[in-house]
């Protein structure tokens, strides 16, 4: 069986701009001619047709004949579902730990101490170790929300002094 080759106007459409002169061109097509015709000389054996059938498969494939357990399995993780459907498993794992062992502030400290709340009629004063800690500036912080009247909205303001008590400082909040 012969096998047919590209003619010189196939193999000049596809190469015209490659070269220079229509001479390499000519130049660069016999020579390409002349490797088909060594080829064409060269002995094929014969194969059977599972072999023939094979070597279908896997240049149909551009994969191993048989892929490993791993790309399987890898294979399997690549999809939306697969993986939609684990983050949903394990973010339910996760909250089901987190909710069944919370953490336990209350022993650690009561809230007497930590917060001091003084009454009056228009006004009440927050003061403890909390608000030591967050105004940690200030010598003495206090929160005191003051109404100026029954129906006028509260007025939050931060007093402590600064410098060891030299400078007292109101501030809005």
């Amino acid at each position: 069986m012969q096998n047919q080759h590209l003619s010189f106007e196939e193999f000049k459409a596809y190469f015209q701009d490659s070269f220079d002169s229509q001479e390499e061109l000519m130049t660069e097509y016999n020579s390409f001619l002349m490797i088909f015709k060594q080829l064409d000389q060269m002995p094929v054996p014969d194969l059977s047709y599972r072999e023939k059938a094979n070597i279908f498969r896997r240049s149909c494939q551009k994969q191993p004949q048989e892929p490993s357990l791993i790309f399987t399995w890898l294979g399997l993780f690549r999809q939306p579902a697969v993986t939609f459907v684990l983050g949903i498993v394990i973010g339910c794992f996760l909250m089901s730990v987190v909710m069944n062992d919370p953490i336990d502030l209350t022993g650690t400290a009561s809230a007497d101490e930590l917060l001091e709340i003084e009454h009056t009629r228009y006004s009440r004063t927050y003061k403890g170790k909390i608000i030591d800690e967050f105004y940690s500036e200030f010598e003495n912080p206090k929160i005191v929300l003051e109404k100026a009247g029954q129906d006028a909205p509260p007025q939050r303001t931060l007093h402590g002094t600064l410098e060891n008590g030299e400078i007292y400082v109101v501030w809005n909040l």
